[in-house]
């Protein structure tokens, strides 16, 4: 993938994807039908789990080319869940107090 592309963009190029217990050699032939070097990972529920490069593949493909997809596959982050949780409100307490201790020796 190209530095600078946005991640929304890379996704809607995405035109193939394989499941993480395909191997590498299926994976490779879903690049070379689908002509792209990116393949999309997907979980069972459909959703993207990882990426896989053909360079990835070719570079695995030496020592194993019926490994899972899964050893080499760039994982995906999730995206944190909503709400800041309890980690996030004792941050943002902390902020608050030491804000309004700020003002506070701003006056005296």
């Amino acid at each position: 993938m190209r530095q600078g592309r946005g991640f929304k963009e890379v996704l809607s190029s995405f035109i193939a994807t394989v499941f993480p217990t395909d191997t590498l050699l299926g994976a490779l032939k879903v690049m070379e039908r689908h002509h792209v070097r990116v393949v999309g990972v997907v979980g069972a529920e459909g959703g993207l789990v990882g990426v896989v490069h053909e360079a990835h593949v070719l570079a695995a493909w030496r020592a194993d080319p019926l490994a899972p997809v899964s050893d080499i596959m760039a994982r995906v982050r999730k995206p944190p869940a909503a709400g800041l949780g309890d980690i996030g409100h004792r941050r943002l307490h902390r902020a608050r107090l030491a804000a309004r201790t700020q003002r506070r020796q701003k006056l005296f």
